[in-house]
């Protein structure tokens, strides 16, 4: 069948669905963009934000209609987060909807999708964190459970030879979240953390480098906190890295994202001595004020949060940090507010992301605290926070004006068109990504996606660089 996959929310999910796509072609279904067109539409959902759900609704009302009146045997899916927050209340608002499928189930699509070709309406949800902690604690670190089985094979068994070969890839190296800060719904959707086996990684990283990767990214919800241990030895994450920067042909290691309380000197340390590690951190501090913090069940202060930035900057030469943040989260008051700026103009922060607080069904600060934040206060806040960003990202880029630095290059960029010529083959715009996760913008010809070229860098904005190829770069 034709099947259609959209991807909203985080790079797991990103990963998840190039899984998904692995396994949909080795059942012998067919990839297309156009989703009208399609006899499957899939979509893996994220549920962190109340707008990420809406824009899924948007979507399904809009399908349902179609397939009522055109498209009968049309198959909908809803994967992901979302799946297993609403489970089968979905089908219950969505008519048309056949398959509600959870992170943990998404190595059965393939079956589910067969299922529901035959009339069926399958829902396939991850057992609930009591059950999923049970299961953890009675499992051995030589049998895990079924569910951490299909979670290993299904990044085994993907495709490491597409038609068009990759540069960069994802790997993940843990799964789960048990930090359950009070406004995040991750524990509940994506379950206990679990740590996958280190030789198993470096297993799959190993394939995606014969296969043509030359970067990866270690990926989990919180990433700097893996640990795997057996009964001979514990595997730290700067253990991880270390041995993750050996697997020969790796030229450029990156991970996301990292939580502030788990970063200690020794991840800091495998950065600075080892070459292929990039020097870029995504670490979120959410807030700058310790009450905000300690109501976000964040587990570290403010002055926590510098000293880490602090030792970031002396540990590793040039290190480049990014942050999220969220605006209006109940109780913040104007001087909470004043204090987020004000770490973002210490932390000199080379982007930020900075999100309106929404409450998350089943979450502590939805159960337990008001939403007393007035909208248009959060709209003024996160505005100040991104002019606060912007300002602070002008300066930093501004610093690399005049240096030549090495780039990945992506591909044209989608502001090719705008330019002030007409873009072909031999030249366009092309965006491109420099260790420290800058978007470099420069002209050359296509036939440099993929490839690692130095660019000198000649202009700045809040959000990029602007630079030259260098001569007799091919």
């Amino acid at each position: 069948m034709k099947v259609y996959l959209e991807t909203m929310g985080c790079q797991m999910n990103r990963l998840d669905s190039e899984l998904v796509t692995d396994s949909l072609l080795a059942a012998g279904h067919e990839m297309i963009d156009n989703r009208p067109d399609a006899d499957v539409v899939l979509y893996n959902t994220c549920s962190v934000r109340q707008h990420a759900e809406e824009k899924v609704y948007s979507r399904l009302g809009g399908d349902t209609r179609r397939k009522a009146h055109h498209k009968p045997r049309q198959i909908l899916g809803v994967l992901g987060c979302m799946a297993q927050r609403e489970g089968a209340e979905l089908t219950n608002r969505f008519n048309g909807l056949n398959i509600v499928c959870a992170p943990g189930q998404l190595s059965r699509l393939p079956e589910l999708i067969a299922a529901a070709a035959e009339g069926n309406r399958v829902v396939a949800l991850d057992a609930s964190r009591i059950e999923a902690s049970r299961d953890a604690k009675s499992s051995s670190a030589d049998s895990a459970s079924a569910d951490e089985v299909a979670f290993d094979a299904m990044d085994l068994a993907r495709n490491y030879n597409h038609a068009s070969p990759r540069t960069q890839a994802y790997v993940r190296v843990m799964k789960g979240c048990d930090n359950f800060c009070t406004y995040c719904i991750v524990p509940f959707v994506r379950g206990p953390e679990r740590s996958r086996r280190p030789e198993r990684i470096l297993q799959e990283v190993s394939h995606l480098v014969e296969a043509g990767v030359s970067q990866v990214t270690l990926l989990g919800q919180t990433v700097n906190r893996y640990r795997f241990s057996d009964n001979a030895q514990t595997t730290r994450f700067s253990d991880l890295l270390a041995e993750v920067s050996d697997v020969p042909g790796l030229r450029r290691l990156r991970f996301v994202t990292s939580h502030p309380l788990d970063f200690t000197d020794d991840i800091l340390h495998v950065m600075a001595e080892r070459e292929n590690i990039c020097e870029y951190i995504h670490v979120p501090p959410q807030s700058g004020s310790d009450e905000v913090l300690r109501r976000m069940n964040r587990k570290y202060t403010r002055a926590q949060y510098d000293n880490l930035v602090d030792q970031a900057r002396e540990i590793v030469p040039g290190v480049v940090l990014a942050g999220d943040f969220i605006v209006g989260f109940p109780g913040e008051t104007e001087a909470d507010h004043e204090t987020s700026a004000e770490l973002i103009r210490r932390s000199g922060f080379k982007n930020s992301f900075v999100f309106k607080y929404s409450p998350r069904p089943g979450t502590a600060a939805a159960r337990t605290m008001l939403d007393d934040v007035p909208d248009e206060v959060k709209r003024r806040r996160n505005h100040e926070l991104l002019a606060v960003q912007n300002e602070v990202g002008l300066a930093h880029h501004q610093s690399y004006i005049g240096e030549t630095i090495e780039v990945l290059v992506e591909g044209p960029s989608v502001r090719a068109d705008r330019q002030g010529f007409e873009p072909t083959p031999e030249r366009t715009q092309l965006a491109s990504r420099s260790r420290g996760e800058h978007i470099v913008h420069f002209i050359g010809p296509e036939k440099l996606t993929g490839q690692y070229v130095n660019v000198h860098i000649t202009g700045a904005t809040a959000l990029g660089l602007q630079g030259d190829r260098q001569p007799g770069e091919e």
